[in-house]
């Protein structure tokens, strides 16, 4: 569970960098 917990996470913060990025373009 946490493993799961984690990798959410992660995903989560790729998703606001990859909007970021987009964003500044």
């Amino acid at each position: 569970m946490i493993f799961n917990r984690t990798k959410r996470a992660a995903i989560t913060v790729e998703l606001v960098e990859i909007v970021s990025g987009a964003e500044a373009l």
